[in-house]
Parts: C-alpha cells; structure tokens; sequence
C-alpha cells in the first residue's frame, strides 16, 4: 500500500521517533522538579536549554516575567505565517502535576523539534512559547498584554484528557470550550480575646468567612446551570481559645458567559461585604488575579487536527456532541480571543481519571502517557 501522505508528514513523524528517549527525558525531570505558578525556573530552563540546544533562538524572561521564554525559528520559503506552540510547566499545590503539565511540555516541545526537521522547505516561522502559571496566575495574559504574542498568528496547544482523544469538531452558536473564570481572595479582620473568658471583647473574622461560605451556599440555588462556585479556607485562627482575628479564603466562580460572571461576581462580593457587616470585621480585598476567559471554538483547526490524528493512526474517540468542551478554565482562554487557537485534548490512561488529583499525577508518569503523547506529537507536529 502507498503512503498518500505528504512527505513533509513522513519526514515529521520519523523526526518524532528519532526524538522520543530526549522528549521522554525531559517530561520525567519536569516531573520530578515540581514547581508551583512563577515559581518554574528548573522546568523553564531545561526546555529553553534544549529548544537553544536544537538551533532555535531563544529569548528568556519575555514580557516581565521571569519562567517565560520564547524560542524561534524561521522556515526556509520566505514569509509566511507565525505558529506558536504554547508550552506549560506548573503544578497544583501538594498535588504536583496533577493537571500533566509535564505532557503538555513535552507535546509542544517535541512538536517544534520536529517540526524543524521540514521547516528549510515551509514558509514563516515556528515560536515556541514558554507559558508559565496557568494554574491561576494567568501567565499568558501577561505576556498577551505585554506584547508577546502580537506577531503570532495561529496558537495551538495541548492537555491531557483522562481516557479519550477527541476534537470538538461541533460548536453550536453561543457555545465555548472552557468556562470563563474569576477569583477573588476575601481577608477578614477582627480583634482577639479569650474565647472563654473574654469573648464579648473579641471580633471574630473566622465567623466572617463562615459567613461568607454559608451565603454564598444560599445563592446556588438562584444560579444559573453551567455556574460553579468554589473555594478554600486558607486562614481560619490559631488557637481554639484565641477568638481569630485574622481569617481569609480563596473563591473562584464560573460560567460560560464572561457577562454573567461579572454578575455572579458582583454578588458574591454582596455576600463577603454582608458578612463583614454581620460580624463587624473589616474585609479586604487584594489585587484579583486576572480574569480566564472561555476558549472561543475553533472548528476548523480541531477538524484538521483530527485529519491528521487519523491519518497517522491516533485512537480518536467519537466527538463530543452539543460543543460543551471542557468544565474547566484556562488562560488559553484569553489567547484564543484575540487569534485562531486549539488545544487538544489527548488520553493518558485507559480508565476514566479526574483531572487535578493524585491519580492523573500518577498516571502522568506512566508509559502508557508517555506513548499515547508521542503520538500526540505527531499530530501537531505534521
């Protein structure tokens, strides 16, 4: 039987086998060098070291912040357009690499490589585009406000999806890919006393934050459907006979639509300045982080991501149906908005696995990963 793909694709993929003990390597140290948001210097170094060690050139601590980097290399046929490959290497707190950053470093990695086996014969350039802090620090709106990307064209990216390669080739109107997200910190002060002896004296922040959880409770049946509101406790007193006067909480709210959000934030602060009024604790609100926008659908680049996924033999599962894509949020988000973008969504396992816990870390360092995003590879790279 005849090969009827095109050679640059044969030439892709025998690049992508040549490359697998490097890429292998590489996502191994990530993983075993967790770090958290901004925090990423060892992952950062070691994959701007290698882009530089393969002929691109590299450019650190891009856009004011110190773990991104951007690695380019021009084709060979003249002008043409500017692809980025967007690279992620964060952790979740005590969870490590709980989302498979490690994978997604070495797909977008491997795939620029690889790609450089071709590019003296394609026009425009390849831009390999470190990315840090996508665990809630927003690093890509940061390089996208400063500057970073205005001369990118295409963005592609990757992430890994427990037991099921798919592309949502089917987007209905008014559907998105992600939910869109905002998250505020809500620091409550009050006075200390002795809780036993003295508790009239006291004002207690903690019943604030209480306050603050049990309000927003009471809302969730008013809300829409395709909402989520959810946070932590990160301060909550010292001492059980100490009435606290310091207690604070981390709440991330979403939705599908970036207006509503803005509602449902609107309320929730409602709610946390009710329940400093009802306690009489003082609520500060540091600086929010950046706001995630949902991924806009792109159709075209996940139907001929696809294609290619087919054409070299990737297990792709039946798409999705409805357009819903992921729960989750992304500041890939925020990229997608302003340029055609699509980040597939590869297997890791071959049981169904929840992102964000120790499993998928576990499973992030298994063979079976590491093959099915060798494979992954492929597809972008061709």
């Amino acid at each position: 039987m005849t090969d009827a793909r095109p050679e640059y694709v044969s030439a892709v993929v025998g690049a992508v086998d040549a490359l697998n003990d490097e890429l292998r390597e590489v996502s191994l140290d990530i993983l075993s060098h967790p770090e958290l948001s901004y925090q990423e210097h060892h992952a950062a170094k070691l994959l701007a070291d290698n882009l530089e060690g393969h002929g691109f050139e590299v450019e650190r601590a891009i856009g004011g912040v110190e773990t991104a980097f951007r690695a380019t290399l021009e084709g060979g046929a003249g002008d043409g357009p500017t692809v980025g490959l967007l690279v992620e290497y964060d952790v979740l707190p005590e969870i490590g690499h709980g989302c498979g950053h490690n994978l997604n470093a070495i797909s977008n990695l491997g795939a620029g490589l690889a790609v450089n086996s071709v590019l003296d014969s394609l026009p425009g350039r390849i831009v390999v585009l470190g990315t840090p802090a996508e665990e809630g620090g927003g690093g890509k709106i940061r390089m996208l406000e400063a500057g970073v990307f205005d001369d990118v064209d295409v963005s592609l990216s990757s992430h890994p999806a427990s037991n099921l390669t798919n592309f949502d080739t089917d987007a209905p109107p008014g559907t998105t890919w992600s939910l869109a997200m905002a998250a505020r910190r809500f620091e409550y002060h009050g006075k200390a006393a002795h809780a036993a002896a003295r508790p009239e004296a006291g004002v207690n922040a903690l019943n604030a934050v209480i306050h603050l959880f049990t309000g927003i409770d009471a809302m969730r049946q008013h809300l829409r459907d395709d909402t989520r509101i959810h946070g932590v406790i990160t301060h909550g007193g010292t001492a059980a006979n100490v009435v606290p006067e310091y207690a604070a909480a981390d709440i991330m709210m979403r939705s599908r639509d970036r207006v509503y959000l803005a509602e449902v934030l609107e309320k929730v602060t409602g709610i946390a300045e009710g329940a400093a009024s009802m306690t009489g604790a003082r609520l500060e609100m540091p600086d929010p982080a950046p706001v995630y926008e949902d991924v806009w659908p792109n159709t075209t680049l996940a139907g001929s991501a696809e294609a290619v996924a087919r054409e070299i033999g990737m297990d792709v599962a039946p798409a999705p149906t409805g357009g819903r894509g992921s729960g989750a949020s992304t500041d890939f988000g925020n990229v997608s908005q302003v340029m055609p973008s699509f980040a597939m969504r590869f297997a890791v396992s071959r049981d169904q696995v929840a992102g964000h816990s120790r499993l998928l870390t576990e499973a992030a360092r298994t063979d079976l990963a590491m093959a099915m995003h060798w494979t992954r590879r492929r597809c972008w790279g061709s």
